[in-house]
């Protein structure tokens, strides 16, 4: 029976903005994807017993052509077992965000295959466009196999600005963001539907589609156009959040379209310590090797009225080897200090957290009983070598 891996792939953003510049985008985590789709990485001698398992990959490269800015495709790359023994395959590094399933124990056995499904949405500006996947088997002739799908952007549609960005709410405060999605084409835009990537998110916001004449339109080329407004309602989790707003359109070209819907909200509660990076909501730990234990000391500062009553617990970790652990409350100068220590234990397995293009971010997330403060959030970025 066939298996199938799925993994999903969409394109990596700079910052949070997209801009102009048309570059191909490549992603090293570790130099586990090579700058050269069609280079291989380097064999090892072949051992003296031939009944090993063996990677037959007829395909790394798809070439997808020429595809509209936020729709999404996918492709299925084959892969078979060859040899004498079950053959293992393991996603060490995407581009994006991945999941993996139907595989069971990802192991194929002897004369048998499975599929890797490349799913991709072009977020990027109009240009080249690469993206792929990295996956390690145990087949010592081909231990690592590297995926791509290659292509250029076009656009026919456009949204200005790229995203949504809220930054430095207040929490609790209501702030509104606007775009406007043209056609360069179509005499009519129209949005007939929209939902949010983040179910949670979608909670915290209410959207507005208003029709846009022509000459208030802010790019002279467009046809037509809509202003999509977003508000959001003055949550209390602190910390970054990050989402997509999916449109479905009336557009021919580009029937589906994504905006990033992306900000920071700020509060009663902040972080310091070593990696952390207050205006990204991000801690970096940087690299580790498997056998190697690394931590790193935060220090929770809760302030207001409500500073001496607010009780924090964690929540959850992703992944969740990652471990993080609040230590015991202090006062200093009227402010309440609680630590927290964030570790990846020795033994935690090869994985790349570094976000966007690598992969996806690793989080931490707090609950609080103050109402100001309700949640925190956390990013985390690291990579964990062999």
């Amino acid at each position: 029976m066939k298996s199938l891996i799925k993994l999903i792939v969409c394109s990596a953003l700079g910052g949070v903005a997209l801009g102009v510049a048309v570059a191909y985008v490549e992603v090293r985590p570790w130099a586990v994807l090579t700058s050269n789709p069609e280079s291989k990485p380097e064999e090892s001698p072949p051992p003296a017993d031939t009944s090993y398992p063996q990677a037959d990959v007829p395909e790394r490269t798809f070439q997808f052509g020429k595809m509209e800015r936020g729709v999404t495709m996918s492709h299925a790359f084959k892969i078979r077992n060859i040899g004498d023994q079950p053959l293992n395959v393991v996603v060490t590094g995407t581009t994006c965000k991945c999941t993996v399933g139907g595989l069971e124990k990802n192991e194929i056995p002897p004369n048998d295959e499975t599929y890797v499904l490349l799913e991709w949405t072009t977020e990027t500006s109009v240009g080249p466009f690469r993206h792929g996947a990295a996956l390690k088997t145990n087949d010592p002739m081909n231990s690592r196999i590297e995926l791509f799908v290659e292509g250029d952007v076009v656009e026919s549609s456009s949204i200005v600005p790229a995203e949504l960005i809220f930054s430095n709410v207040l929490a609790g405060e209501t702030v509104e963001a606007h775009v406007y999605v043209m056609s360069n084409l179509q005499q009519e835009t129209k949005v007939l539907d929209y939902k949010f990537s983040d179910e949670k998110l979608a909670d915290q916001f209410e959207v507005q589609i208003t029709p846009v004449d022509q000459s208030e339109l802010p790019r002279s080329d467009a046809v037509s156009g809509v202003k999509v407004t977003a508000t959001y309602l003055g949550g209390t989790t602190i910390g970054q959040f990050r989402c997509w707003l999916e449109l479905t359109t009336n557009l021919e070209e580009s029937p589906k379209l994504s905006i990033l819907v992306a900000g920071s909200v700020v509060g009663d509660i902040s972080i310091f310590g070593p990696g952390w990076v207050p205006r990204l909501g991000l801690l970096r730990m940087g690299s580790v090797r498997e056998s190697e234990r690394k931590q790193v000391r935060l220090n929770l500062v809760i302030r207001g009225d409500l500073a001496q009553s607010t009780e924090l617990e964690v929540a959850e970790t992703d992944p969740p080897e990652l471990k993080a652990t609040l230590g015991e409350r202090r006062l200093i100068n009227g402010l309440v200090h609680m630590p927290l220590v964030v570790e990846l234990p020795k033994g935690t397995p090869p994985m790349v957290r570094t976000g966007e293009p690598a992969s996806t971010d690793a989080k931490i997330v707090l609950k609080s009983n103050n109402p100001k403060a309700s949640e925190i959030r956390l990013r985390v970025h690291f990579t964990v070598e062999p």
